[in-house]
């Protein structure tokens, strides 16, 4: 722990203490999790598939975390290039900012050595996400020299960072250092990640933008330790528990010295991160699985040309059906628009009885995912 005295706010702590019995199982299951998911067999148009999904919802997630209310479907239209007129002009471009960003942070390779961290960097990524946002007081990529309050009573109650510019110039340059340091560089990637997220808040360098640079500060050294994933994912995370995040900010704050709180918090957001980075993975690994298996059976005659395209329809469209949407409803009725409703009534009963097809409430019929076990 490190203690630095500012010219006008007082002490300021660098703390990475922190209670174990609140820690080290969430960082036990987030390494097994993160073992699990690398031993996993992702061939590349599954990583091509998984990758930009999470990208969009995890820009969404850290937009919407400040006020954005632009969807993940809505973020993939942007990098796209559409100019999608119901938002204003600004929700677009910290949009835009933030598909820069993670583009670099794409850039960002695991490293043997631990990743450094620079206030050239920092300011890179600041100028990014803020650039052609407009706001009367914020220059991106320059630290702020003026007075800000963070958070609110409804979420532990309002804290004063530093405020004028040489308490923060000298704050980064010791933040900086601190986690860079030989005592921090040995810690857990998760632990250091997590640490630079919580104490750069804590400065509260720039203007507007340090939640999200706070965030891709913490993505990025997350990635640079060969973390899959999840630095992207987290966002997510963070904004479905976007109260208990602020919490979780100012139970640390009060505390000073002790970093439990917010590394709890961050930990938890990268277990359940990592719960349904695995739950996705295994899922499409059952959908290449299947689609092997259909076609191995179609070969041996085992499932009619009709049979396997039903089911091939299931895994890239999986619902509970009834034997009249079969005939009525899209894109079954290409099927089955022609067939008799007996027919219809064998190929479904021939399915269920080789357990490829399930049959729930109300005679409802839906695809088993589970059927190789």
């Amino acid at each position: 722990m490190r203690e630095f005295l500012t010219f006008k706010s007082g002490k300021f702590y660098f703390s990475e203490k922190y209670d174990p019995s609140q820690i080290d199982n969430l960082l036990v299951r987030a390494n097994v999790l993160i073992e699990t998911i690398v031993d996993l067999p992702i061939l590349p148009e599954l990583a091509s598939q998984i990758q930009p999904d999470i990208m969009y919802s995890s820009i969404s997630g850290t937009a919407a975390i400040e006020g954005n209310p632009i969807t993940g479907d809505d973020v993939k239209k942007i990098a796209r290039g559409e100019d999608l007129e119901i938002y204003t002009k600004k929700d677009q471009q910290e949009i835009k900012n933030l598909i820069k960003a993670y583009n670099l942070l794409f850039s960002i390779k695991p490293v043997e050595e631990p990743f450094l961290l620079t206030e050239e960097l920092i300011c890179d990524l600041h100028k990014i996400i803020t650039s052609d946002v407009p706001d009367e007081n914020n220059v991106p990529g320059k630290y702020r020299n003026g007075l800000v309050h963070v958070g609110d009573k409804a979420h532990g109650g309002v804290y004063t960072p530093p405020k004028i510019i040489e308490d923060i110039q000298n704050l980064m340059l010791e933040f900086v250092d601190w986690i860079n340091s030989d005592e921090i560089l040995q810690l857990d990637p998760f632990i250091r990640a997590s640490l630079s997220h919580y104490h750069f808040c804590v400065i509260h360098p720039f203007w507007d933008g340090n939640g999200r640079t706070a965030r891709l500060i913490e993505a990025i050294l997350l990635q640079s330790s060969n973390i899959k994933y999840v630095p992207r994912e987290l966002s997510n995370y963070y904004y479905r528990n976007v109260d208990e995040y602020y919490n979780a900010f100012s139970r640390g704050i009060k505390s000073k010295k002790d970093a439990s709180p917010f590394l709890r918090f961050c930990l938890e957001a990268s277990v359940d991160s990592l719960e349904k980075i695995k739950q996705i993975i295994v899922f499409y690994i059952r959908k290449f699985s299947l689609r092997d298996f259909y076609s191995f059976e179609k070969q041996q005659k085992t499932l009619t040309t009709r049979q396997f395209e039903l089911l091939s329809l299931l895994l890239d469209n999986p619902v509970e059906f009834t034997i009249k949407e079969l005939h009525e409803k899209r894109p079954f009725s290409i099927l089955y628009s022609r067939v008799t409703t007996q027919t219809a009534r064998r190929d479904l009963k021939k399915l269920a009885s080789k357990n490829l097809l399930l049959i729930g409430e109300n005679n409802k019929y839906s695809l088993n995912f589970r059927v190789l076990g």
